[in-house]
């Protein structure tokens, strides 16, 4: 029997060889640019760890990186194979460096239910618009226990007004209160920021603080605290009301006397980012330095024939945006932009380009494997999508302008100058304007055109003359320069509250899923580290991220986390339920000074319009209420919500529950015990499922969807789990029985 082979037609590739080529065609022409996704796979790595339910070990992480190891060099001949093995080492290294920093901590305190005397040295002390003072204790001690290893922060009396500095022991008795929960499912962590920042609680002081030792600041981290105190003190004493506090955030970073409407003017308008220091008032501070110490050396004749004077005026630039940085508080965003600026200034010692994407990676790079958690934080996300944006998009249009620039009159080159920094806010406003919809629940529309006029103002008078002001302050003739300084952020404050005024100036926005927000920054990453026709394709996850509120649709009924608020979305906006004490931290508030923000609960469901209460009696749309209940009916679903019946009265409960869904009541619901092998009998309540004030206290606050034939309820446990930094149920007091449940 005769075999005859196919023939094969031209051209033809098996699959596995054409799945090389199209591997080989995609990383190897971009091998000088693989280096920049490093970062990008360290923070898969620092996600994935933070997105788990519960805390795992580290031993799967240190085998993968082990694998990962031996594949990046081992394979040699195969590129591909390398640059995976590459990425898998860099995620096994995120979820390392999560988890080390997450087993540095101190473990959060259990703090009392009751009054306490709190002593301790004083860290900081805040002073806010409305002439509140709230002071940080750096290890305080409660009771006659030991020192904590955490902050507190505690709001003192309105009517003590007794002098206190950095440095002083002082003893209080206060009310204290662990951080907050998140809302809703999903929502802002507090409690898992204050676990990484140090902070064991808050409270406010029951009785006027007593002095135990008053004396100097000690210690380099109270005494530069002590300094930026007294300055920021004498910037709004020579600058009274609003110029005084944003002249003293631009120059010390400390802005708790900002008012709560000029903070939402500034949020609306789109210029928050002048309030919170970061890369763009780093940047100009440098910049006058550089530029100060390269016109003096060139003004001598010896230093400019005989010394480096572009490289001596980066130094003196580099040192002089590390005190700036240490001024003013040395946060997050400005760490970040010192370390490019030290890239940049190392760049220049070679001869190479100060500002590229590769420093802008190292940048990363070092802080999510030093600060890993830095990646959750809105000021990390929207400080480097606006960076990103701003290399990537001005490496692409840099031979366009250099051409545009070269040959044209000075009409054109100030119109290009125009141009440029109209490009400027445009991609790093649009670069982080998802992320501050993810986060803020709005987006501006007219950032492009305030910081038009904002940003040259704040750089070429404001605070150039507040750094002015800091040579002057020794010689008590810093008013020669505030006064100017504060002409200019008139104008500035003038910009923000009237654009904040324009028709549509801030527009609600429907929360965004956790994973839209991913797609989004896989989309900018990819279309900003690509080169290329490749680097198209990032619009594809850039248009899905943006997309995907449309696809996931918000809860209709939400609990808080102490059963005290209970809110229904109608069409008509939010329809709240009375309860006795209400909830103070989900709709809007402010405390000790901060702005008024939007809630969690507001900012999911999108809706602008203040909170409608539920009729004590009556219909108002699906709810219909009487003195007892309220009866929710929607998508053929019925909630029974039970009213507060008020202390030492027992709760009432139907007769009948049959067709009820859900019981939900802000107080304990008192439903009959059922012994082992007997059932509830027909319409009993015992068999309905309920939501009172002991599930919200075992699992948080809860998020209700009506559904067809169902309901979907979830919880903050069932989003977020068991972690670190989330206080155990068992480890808190219980809530006090109404006598008539306790009898």
């Amino acid at each position: 029997m005769s075999h005859r082979r196919l023939a094969l037609p031209d051209g033809f590739r098996p699959p596995a060889k054409r799945l090389r080529k199209v591997l080989h065609d995609a990383l190897v022409p971009e091998r000088d640019r693989l280096a920049l996704w490093v970062p990008v796979c360290v923070g898969c790595g620092d996600a994935q760890y933070f997105a788990l339910r519960s805390e795992p070990p580290v031993w799967p992480a240190l085998v993968v990186a082990l694998i990962g190891l031996t594949i990046m060099l081992g394979a040699r001949r195969l590129d591909w194979l390398r640059y995976a093995g590459a990425a898998t080492l860099a995620v096994a290294a995120g979820f390392i460096a999560a988890h080390l920093a997450t087993a540095r901590m101190p473990a959060m305190p259990d703090l009392p239910k009751r009054a306490t005397v709190v002593s301790g040295h004083i860290a900081a002390i805040d002073v806010f618009a409305d002439g509140g003072r709230r002071i940080t204790f750096a290890h305080p001690a409660l009771d006659l226990d030991p020192p904590l290893d955490r902050r507190l922060h505690m709001r003192l009396r309105a009517d003590d007004r007794q002098v206190l500095g950095v440095g002083d022991d002082i003893v209080l008795r206060g009310m204290l209160r662990a951080p907050a929960p998140p809302s809703l499912p999903g929502g802002r962590d507090l409690q898992r920021e204050a676990f990484f920042g140090g902070l064991g609680g808050s409270g406010f002081a029951l009785d006027p603080a007593e002095m135990q030792s008053q004396h100097a600041a000690s210690g380099i981290a109270m005494r530069w605290q002590a300094l930026r105190e007294t300055i920021a003190g004498r910037i709004m004493l020579a600058l009274p009301g609003a110029p005084g506090a944003i002249a003293a955030t631009l120059v010390t970073g400390i802005s708790s006397g900002i008012s709560a409407p000029d903070r939402n003017a500034f949020a609306v308008s789109g210029l928050a980012h002048l309030l919170a220091v970061a890369g763009l008032h780093l940047g100009i501070v440098m910049g006058l330095a550089m530029g100060s110490v390269r016109m003096a050396l060139a003004a001598w004749e010896f230093a400019a024939l005989r010394l480096p004077t572009r490289q001596i005026a980066a130094v003196a630039a580099l040192l002089a945006g590390a005190f700036y940085m240490a001024l003013t508080g040395m946060h997050l965003p400005t760490l970040r932009s010192l370390t490019m600026a030290a890239l940049g200034v190392l760049a220049l010692m070679l001869g190479r380009r100060a500002v590229s994407l590769r420093g802008l990676a190292i940048a990363a790079l070092l802080m999510l494997l030093i600060a890993p958690e830095s990646l959750l934080e809105v000021s990390f996300q929207m400080s480097f999508a606006a960076v990103l944006a701003l290399i990537a998009g001005y490496e692409t249009l840099r031979p366009i302008m250099t051409r545009l620039y070269g040959a044209g009159s000075w009409q054109r080159r100030l119109g290009l100058h125009v141009a440029a920094l109209f490009m400027t806010s445009l991609l790093a406003g649009a670069a982080s304007l998802p992320y501050a919809a993810f986060h803020f629940g709005h987006v501006q529309f007219y950032f492009v055109l305030a910081n038009l006029v904002a940003v040259p103002l704040t750089a070429l008078w404001v605070l150039p003359v507040g750094l002015l002001s800091l040579a002057l302050m020794p010689c008590h003739l810093e008013w020669l320069a505030l006064v100017p300084m504060g002409w200019g952020v008139d104008v500035i404050l003038w910009l923000a509250r009237t654009v904040a005024r324009l028709p549509a100036a801030s527009i609600a926005v429907t929360a965004m899923p956790l994973a839209g927000l991913g797609l989004i920054s896989a989309g900018l990453c990819w279309l900003c580290l690509r080169r290329g026709r490749w680097r198209l394709l990032g619009l594809l996850p850039l248009l899905a991220g943006i997309m995907s509120p449309v696809l996931c649709r918000p809860p209709d009924l939400l609990v808080s986390s102490d059963a005290r608020l209970i809110a229904l979305r109608v069409p008509a906006g939010v329809l709240l339920v009375p309860t006795r004490g209400g909830s103070r931290m989900m709709l809007e508030q402010g405390s000790g000074g901060s702005p008024l923000v939007l809630s969690d609960w507001r900012a999911a469901w999108a809706i602008e319009t203040p909170p409608l209460p539920m009729p004590p009696s009556g219909t108002l749309g699906p709810v219909a209420c009487d003195a007892l209940a309220c009866r929710l009916v929607r998508r053929g679903q019925t909630i029974l919500l039970l009213r507060d019946p008020g202390h030492r009265k027992k709760l009432p409960l139907p007769a009948d529950c049959s067709g009820i869904a859900l019981l939900l009541s802000p107080a304990p619901i008192p439903l009959p015990r059922l012994h082992p092998g007997q059932s509830s009998a027909p319409g009993s309540c015992a068999s309905v499922p309920s939501i009172d004030r002991f599930t919200v206290w075992r699992q948080g606050a809860q998020a209700i969807w009506f559904e067809r034939g169902e309901l979907r309820i979830v919880s903050v446990q069932d989003s977020r789990g068991l972690r670190p930094w989330i206080p155990m149920p068992g480890h808190r007091a219980l809530p006090k029985l109404p006598m008539a449940l306790a009898d």
